[in-house]
């Protein structure tokens, strides 16, 4: 039987916990080399959620990374940090609290918008889909997001990404005017009962967060996605330049990592649940309920989050990670289009696939094998 070590931290920090966790036990000691680091070897490195439940549509991110050991073999310490809006996680990136940030393109286009040069890129994209969407109680009047004109929007957090996409996609919509309000609601069942009482009108977030308010019991629907949608990226891991350039060696180990991750996740997603709760004991089934109902909702939250990975879609050699420059250009101009960007600027600067062969360079068969057993 595997042995489960955890500690947990709270930090200082503004809207975030401290988590770290390690597993040490059969199956994972099975995965690191012999010769893995000792720990006065161990570099060390924080990735910073934005969050402030780190369920399991979290693990791809870079947790289930750190869990396995495909860190730590490598001889890197990998903290998992969460903050509850993409300001706070890149206030953290920016003031070195935290080396890798997780946030999308348009967070990282729309601060540099306000700030001049920002000394950050994307090193790994994660999800490959503009992921977010409204929710509506099933039944509402609404159907699309033109109808939001005038509407009081709700949003786990206030962030520019959320803000920015549901002002691209009442554009879209030909809303007849702004939205009445937006306003932050919370990542916890706050959100729905103030749908369910009409305090907001419509809930924007993403798949795994609507998957989890399902699992609830709550009965919503989802808005239409926009056509663009497929061809933009969601979020990926950011870090700040002058750390890139300082230590090239632990971004090739967080994006190799990451990517380890994502064929463990093609292989077996179940596992990938067992793994959550044998970290997180307290978000598992407890003796005696029905371990089998729990992976169904499980497995309904993590499935959101690898469809819009699309890891279901691709093949288990696919580069991992990989980036495009039309891509961010086609961020950068619907930013534009909009009017939340002004200046002109050369996006494509914000990210590189400088570590991105040498990530992927590494045997999948281990990894299918254990994640098979």
């Amino acid at each position: 039987m595997s042995t489960i070590r955890y500690l947990t931290v709270t930090g200082a920090f503004a809207g975030g916990t401290w988590l770290r966790a390690g597993i040490a036990g059969v199956s994972i000691l099975a995965l690191l080399p012999l010769g893995a680091a000792s720990a006065q070897e161990m570099k060390k490195a924080t990735i910073v959620l934005s969050t402030t439940d780190q369920d399991v549509s979290y693990e791809p991110y870079g947790p289930l990374a750190e869990q396995l050991g495909y860190f730590e073999e490598e001889g890197l310490d990998v903290t998992i940090e969460t903050a509850g809006t993409s300001g706070q996680v890149m206030q953290l990136l920016l003031s070195g609290q935290a080396q890798f940030a997780m946030l999308g393109p348009d967070s990282v286009l729309l601060t540099a918008e306000k700030g001049g040069d920002l000394p950050v890129k994307m090193i790994y994209v994660l999800i490959r889909k503009s992921i977010y969407t409204a929710a509506v109680l099933d039944g509402s009047p609404i159907q699309d997001f033109g109808d939001l004109a005038g509407k009081v929007v709700g949003m786990p957090a206030l962030s520019t990404t959320l803000e920015a996409f549901t002002t691209i996609r009442m554009d879209d919509d030909k809303a007849e005017a702004p939205a009445k309000s937006v306003v932050e609601t919370g990542y916890g069942v706050t959100s729905m009962e103030a749908l369910k009482s009409g305090t907001i009108d419509a809930f924007i977030a993403w798949p795994g967060l609507f998957a989890a308010y399902q699992n609830a019991g709550y009965d919503l629907r989802l808005l239409p996605y926009g056509d663009w949608q497929n061809d933009y990226y969601g979020i990926g891991l950011v870090a700040r330049d002058d750390y890139i350039a300082a230590n090239p060696d632990i971004v090739e180990t967080i994006a190799r990592g990451v990517a380890k991750s994502a064929v463990f996740i093609k292989t077996n997603p179940e596992k990938v649940v067992e793994t959550f709760w044998a970290t997180y004991p307290t978000r598992a089934p407890l003796p005696g309920e029905d371990v089998a109902a729990a992976m169904k909702k499980e497995m309904r939250i993590l499935g959101a989050t690898i469809s819009q990975m699309r890891i279901d879609e691709f093949p288990i050699d696919f580069m991992w990670g990989s980036q495009d420059a039309a891509t961010w250009q086609r961020h950068y101009d619907l930013l534009k289009k909009t009017g939340q960007i002004k200046t002109d600027f050369d996006p494509t600067k914000f990210f590189t696939n400088e570590f991105n062969a040498k990530a992927n360079e590494f045997d999948r068969a281990p990894i299918m094998e254990a994640a098979s057993q």
